[in-house]
């Protein structure tokens, strides 16, 4: 069985009764929706032609939200239903940046995800979903579209050239919702402007609304115009991840750069020198404060447990809690070694916990990927990147212990300053290279440009530009250069630097959430 719906938009007269009944029959909160109807408008007054559009899960038959997913909360049932066990969910939100339809939030009652489920509990019973009961031109037609005789199948074979469309086939997920007769504004975002303002309501403030506004002004000053098609009508779209995801980023790049740029500190001088303790010491307060960021960012922390007692092993949430966890277990004999409880651990636990170093800070470059629904994040050199930015912060980190508390020998400092200079110099060119990098178009490449022209001349670029690049990259690198004995200055570079970089990762979540994608 493969279910799924035929949306004929030739039919639909916007009266919004699908949404209705579905909020009705599931119990869906208030400023909440599993299904929703989207106004467009194009043309000119006075030739204005307005379009509906419902949209909801498609019931991918490769769904990004179950692959995502970390405790296998979320699953594809053998009839083609991608359906939600409420009773697993953790909150974590992953499903929501899988998803590249905008179709599952956080229920604010239970804390969990939610989504449209095919009214499961009604064709148990031999019903149809609610949604398609009520509505009064049957402009939604569910069935199966593996069995000839259903009428979702029938359409399917009737139906002519160009006639039938889904939304982001591109993305690989293989939707099960097709539309009928639909006006081509509807099912894709970014050829709608919502920057005229709604029909009956103000929009919600905030990075989406600045993105919308900041590309129409930047149409009219190069002449070229309005979009042809507007969005009137929609439903209201916050960031899915904040300041404790960025935050995260950051904390995971100490704990992880702390350790790879320290090995001259840990293995450069005596057995019990100043860096053998301060070190892993470091590395560990950063990794246990990585932690607790990820568990209070979830919606339901008092069931983070559930990672570990029933993972989903293609989810890169889940792998990762792991590598951080194994991570840990490497540091804690160089911690005890320091501390003086055990004897010196030496060079031979080196490769195995630097590589659970790289590990873990290269292991989020595969989780964004998995964000299918923000193609900005799954650039080919994300994780080399975020390697080169986990040595960063820990240099930066390592100078200023060494130029204010540590006293060590004149080789490591120089290797700490070497390993500095040189991370800033990779950090500023993999910049350089996300920032003007072509998009294959053929891979939702608008998208990312999109999120890329944010950064580069929209809302994002003075702080990207001023504090990203200028004072977290040029400036340290030329305090470095030219006052490799001031210690007084390398310490401000150093506290640049991580400034600089935490400034950077934060904006590199948003900018990626900020393009609309339903």
């Amino acid at each position: 069985m493969r279910l799924g719906f035929i949306l004929d938009k030739a039919r639909c007269i916007g009266c919004h009764a699908c949404t209705v009944a579905c909020k009705s029959e599931n119990d869906v909160s208030l400023g909440s929706f599993r299904t929703w109807v989207k106004y467009t408008e194009s043309g000119r007054f006075p030739d204005v032609r307005r379009s509906f559009t419902v949209l909801r899960c498609n019931q991918c038959s490769q769904p990004p939200c179950v692959e995502i997913c970390p405790t296998a909360a979320l699953t594809k049932r053998p009839d083609g239903i991608v359906d939600l066990d409420h009773r697993y969910c953790i909150g974590c939100k992953g499903c929501m940046q899988a998803c590249p339809y905008d179709a599952l939030h956080i229920d604010p009652a239970r804390g969990t995800a939610s989504k449209c489920h095919f009214c499961a509990h009604r064709l148990e019973s031999g019903l149809a979903p609610a949604c398609a009961v009520v509505c009064p031109t049957e402009a939604i037609v569910p069935g199966d579209f593996e069995d000839e005789q259903s009428r979702v199948a029938q359409l399917v074979q009737e139906a002519g050239e160009g006639e039938l469309s889904v939304r982001k086939p591109e993305a690989g997920t293989g939707p099960n919702v097709v539309y009928r007769k639909a006006a081509a504004a509807g099912l894709e975002p970014l050829t709608t402007s919502a920057a005229n303002g709604f029909l009956w309501s103000q929009q919600v403030p905030g990075p989406r609304l600045d993105a919308e506004l900041f590309r129409a002004a930047e149409q009219r000053a190069r002449g070229a115009g309005e979009d042809a098609a507007r969005t009137t009508y929609d439903v209201p779209r916050a960031l899915t991840w904040g300041t404790k995801v960025s935050a995260y980023l950051f904390t995971k790049s100490l704990a992880a750069g702390i350790f790879l740029a320290g090995l001259p500190l840990l293995l450069g001088g005596e057995a019990q020198g100043p860096g053998t303790l301060a070190v892993p010491l470091l590395s560990l307060c950063f990794l246990l404060l990585t932690a607790v960021l990820l568990v209070a960012d979830l919606k339901r922390p008092d069931r983070f447990l559930l990672i570990m007692r029933r993972p989903n092993m293609r989810s890169w949430i889940a792998r990762g809690s792991l590598v951080l966890g194994a991570y840990g277990l490497l540091l804690l004999p160089y911690l005890l070694s320091g501390l003086g409880a055990i004897e010196s651990v030496g060079g031979w636990l080196a490769i195995p916990t630097a590589c659970a170093a790289i590990l873990t800070a290269a292991y989020t470059a595969w989780l964004l990927g998995q964000a299918k629904g923000r193609p900005y994040w799954s650039h080919r050199l994300l994780a080399p990147h975020l390697v080169v930015q986990a040595t960063l912060a820990g240099a930066a980190m390592n100078m200023a212990l060494v130029c204010g508390v540590l006293d060590v020998s004149e080789l490591q400092f120089q290797a700490t300053r070497f390993i500095l200079i040189l991370a800033l110099v990779l950090h500023g060119l993999l910049t350089f290279v996300h920032d003007h990098g072509r998009h294959d178009p053929a891979a939702r490449g608008e998208e990312c440009a999109r999120a890329q022209a944010l950064l580069s001349r929209g809302p994002l670029a003075r702080r990207h530009r001023l504090l990203g690049l200028q004072l977290g990259v040029l400036a340290p690198l030329f305090v470095l250069l030219f006052f490799p004995g001031a210690g007084g200055l390398l310490l401000v570079a150093a506290l640049l630097t991580l400034v600089g970089l935490a400034s950077e990762e934060d904006l590199f979540i948003r900018a990626g959430q900020s393009i609309p994608i339903s």
